[in-house]
């Protein structure tokens, strides 16, 4: 008769657990547990199967496939074959003890975690996840060590570590450019210091609302744009703030910081203006540069002039790559790429007053001041 090739939509057995190949038709997802909620012990997943002479790769946990398992317990390794864990595969596994999410997992899906409460020790996200969807560790609460985000996951969604109390200290990845909605709500157990990477351009509502255990830097990266409504509130434990940033991020609500006891923040060199007349302003009453860490230039290797002016001056320096110019109060009036070793502005539709002159070069920043006069 010869070997017999199953159907994606077939349903088999092979050892403690229900397969169903997929569309590839060499590799399976594993759907449930024979026992299904009433299954107990310590799950040991195959990285192959063979059903009626033929081979095939476990690549998926299924859609639901432990849900409700609370009698699992032990360790659980996912193993390097598993690409995608489907949405609720976990939910409610609140026996299990250990965590080890493999190094090939690409997805895993909303809730897939949701409640496991027993989860002890450190959680790694591993490099190769991609894509971690809502709430995928919502409400475990009993990790005790370190949370690190892997380099490869772009977007941390919703709740998706809401109440997650247990976490020791916090490592975002360098490809996260988003924070999602409630995502780190009520995790109290973080200590130390925070960085928001310099990937990172936005930070949603309620992103680290009452995570008051943290101790001490909150680092913000340079591309940070938007921090929504109450993404820190009561983070209390804070004992400095730096934002990289040269434009204030626009909060996108109320209530960012409120509730924090740190009220001293540093901004970038020449940037005190721009924060004084934000938002900002409303919740730090101390607010200071630092241009220690700035490649400034010599003011020789860069001319502005005429300055005085009350029309058009002439920038030169080598190898120009960007120009902005703020008013005093820290306005942009423009910010432009350019290259070569000229640029010219007029500043006459402008008012009478002090200008600066940021000269963006290969080699670093020079800062100029320029006076309009009356024309």
């Amino acid at each position: 008769m010869g070997i017999q090739h199953l159907n994606a939509q077939d349903i088999f057995s092979v050892g403690d657990f229900y397969y169903q190949i997929n569309d590839d038709g060499v590799s399976a997802t594993l759907i449930s547990h024979i026992d299904g909620p009433a299954a107990t012990g310590e799950l040991s997943i195959p990285t192959t199967i063979s059903y009626n002479g033929n081979n095939y790769a476990v690549t998926r946990i299924g859609k639901n496939a432990f849900i409700s398992c609370g009698n699992l317990t032990g360790l659980l390794t996912i193993p390097n074959s598993v690409t995608c864990l489907g949405e609720n595969a976990f939910l409610g596994c609140s026996g299990l003890t250990e965590l080890d999410l493999g190094d090939a997992l690409d997805t895993i899906g909303s809730a897939a975690f949701y409640g496991c409460k027993g989860l002890t020790g450190s959680l790694t996200i591993p490099n190769s996840v991609k894509s971690m969807e809502t709430a995928a560790f919502y409400g475990c609460t009993g990790f005790t060590g370190a949370l690190t985000i892997g380099n490869g996951l772009e977007r941390i969604e919703k709740a998706a570590f809401y109440r997650c109390s247990g976490f020791s200290s916090l490592d975002l990845g360098d490809a996260v450019t988003s924070i999602g909605t409630s995502a780190f709500w009520g995790c109290k157990g973080f200590s130390g210091s925070l960085t928001i990477p310099n990937s990172v351009s936005s930070i949603e509502p309620n992103a680290f609302n009452n995570c008051s255990g943290f101790t001490g830097t909150l680092t913000l990266g340079n591309a940070l744009q938007s921090i929504g409504g109450m993404a820190f509130y009561h983070c209390s434990g804070f004992t400095e703030v730096i934002t990289l940033a040269t434009e204030p991020p626009v909060f996108t609500f109320e209530d960012v910081f409120e509730g924090f006891n740190c009220t001293t923040l540093t901004v970038p060199c020449h940037c005190i203006p721009a924060y004084q007349n934000s938002d900002w302003n409303g919740y730090f009453t101390t607010i200071i540069d630092d241009c220690n860490n700035v490649p400034e230039l010599d003011e020789n290797m860069a001319a502005v002039y005429p300055n005085p002016t009350s029309g058009t001056i002439q920038i030169e320096a080598e190898n120009i790559e960007a120009i902005s110019i703020y008013n005093m109060l820290g306005e942009k009036l423009i910010e432009t790429s350019t290259s070569g070793n000229n640029f010219e502005y007029d500043f006459s539709p402008h008012k009478v007053g002090i200008y600066i002159v940021k000269i963006q070069t290969k080699k670093g920043i020079l800062t100029k001041r320029v006076m309009v006069k009356d024309k």
